[in-house]
């Protein structure tokens, strides 16, 4: 893998290059149908794939005012573009400089200019520059002029409308983690660091790892019960079931993130570990008594067993 963090001040560092640009937060099946045709054409073209994208969300820039949640890390997002096949990434710090430069001068200056672009990418509803000026109508007028050819990419539908990343966000937050899921084409994760809870859960016989998530701006699903797997810092994994919610029955205030990992009872305090969630299995209840939460809890479990089994 070979990243830059700025563009590259050569035209020759690239042979032949096939651009793409976007954030590809999720790096989801609509962003994979781009980064498929980015390898093919490069292979037909003999050149080399590059992706254009952000350490942030530009949107953090445009609209300071309006936090948005992430559904991938930018190491996440690096990660699943290079395992996708990508060796070239130009990670890019969204400024409002940037923010404000019209898409004919990043046209000319950096595309042309810079990476001696040979072929561009888009994705069908893509634009870059300000006041997003930079799509594909706009460039194919560029292209004529310049030799430069254009390839738009047509929407990938599910549920009988495209895919995008704002829609995942949606359903994650919603807890519809296997529509997300589904629209991801992968697993949702979601990483941190185990921390002392109030030990509630071993007193119910079910001991949990409490987690605090090891990036603020990352999505945390809805309230409820999931089947997840739980991978750990050594490359092993395990099985088990994740509580998000506020505990109702013992009429906690505090949203808290909760692992049973089945058979498992090694104390991991400190350590990182990643959730990858599979399946909601209900959403969050509040019980009479823990005699019946911890009937509800065996359910369950039988439940996250009953989903393994069919996901493995």
């Amino acid at each position: 893998m070979k990243i830059y963090h700025h563009i590259p001040e050569h035209k020759d560092l690239f042979i032949n290059p096939v651009v793409t640009i976007g954030n590809f937060d999720g790096v989801h099946l609509g962003h994979r149908k781009i980064l498929a045709t980015l390898l093919e054409i490069s292979r037909i073209k003999s050149g080399e794939p590059v992706v254009i994208t952000f350490s942030s969300h530009p949107r953090k820039i445009l609209n300071p005012d309006m936090p948005m949640k992430i559904i991938t890390t930018t190491e996440e997002k690096v990660n699943a573009i290079y395992e996708y096949g990508i060796p070239n990434i130009i990670l890019l710090n969204f400024t409002r400089q940037m923010a404000s430069m019209h898409a004919i001068d990043f046209y000319n200056k950096i595309l042309i200019g810079k990476l001696d672009a040979k072929y561009l990418v888009l994705g069908y509803d893509h634009a870059f520059g300000k006041n997003r000026e930079g799509n594909y109508d706009f460039l194919s007028e560029l292209a004529a002029t310049t030799g430069v050819e254009i390839t738009k990419i047509a929407e990938e539908d599910r549920y009988k409308q495209p895919v995008s990343s704002s829609w995942i966000r949606k359903e994650l937050e919603n807890g519809n983690i296997s529509k997300a899921n589904t629209l991801l084409g992968w697993r949702y994760t979601l990483s941190g660091t185990v921390i002392k809870g109030k030990g509630r859960g071993k007193g119910l016989g079910f001991p949990t790892a409490n987690i605090h998530p090891l990036h603020h701006e990352k999505i945390i699903p809805g309230d409820g019960v999931y089947a997840v797997h739980v991978l750990f810092q050594n490359g092993t994994k395990g099985n088990g079931m994740l509580n998000i919610g506020s505990n109702p029955t013992f009429s906690d205030t505090d949203r808290s993130i909760e692992a049973y990992i089945f058979d498992f009872n090694e104390t991991i305090y400190d350590s990182v570990i990643t959730v990858q969630f599979l399946a909601k299995i209900r959403d969050e209840i509040k019980f009479d008594s823990p005699e019946k939460l911890i009937r509800q809890i065996e359910r369950d479990r039988d439940a996250a067993l009953t989903i393994f089994n069919k996901k493995q």
